[in-house]
């Protein structure tokens, strides 16, 4: 799983939880709701701060990314070429 997989995956498992705790917070009342009420407001800061935080990241490093698995491609196919040449080469076989 990727980086960017990871990051989704953790901001919808945040939102999930939050809206747990909205739900659970529907059912408290007086003093128990104010701490939940609280505790919701400050992940919801947390979890936009990450956002913004993951983004940033992201929009930083995507070329870089994007770059590398370009690279990576072209290696794949050299090398796959490579072992093509190596076993179509062999002690019967012709020279291309």
């Amino acid at each position: 799983m990727s980086l960017k997989d990871d990051a989704e995956k953790l901001l919808i498992e945040l939102r999930e939880k939050i809206d747990e705790l909205i739900e659970k917070g529907k059912d408290a009342s007086g003093e128990v709701r104010e701490e939940l009420d609280e505790t919701i407001e400050k992940l919801k800061v947390q979890r936009d701060k990450l956002e913004v935080k993951i983004d940033a990241f992201r929009e930083k490093n995507e070329p870089k990314i994007e770059e590398a698995k370009f690279h990576l491609k072209n290696a794949m196919e050299e090398i796959g070429k490579a072992f093509e040449k190596i076993f179509k080469k062999g002690p019967r076989a012709e020279e291309m």
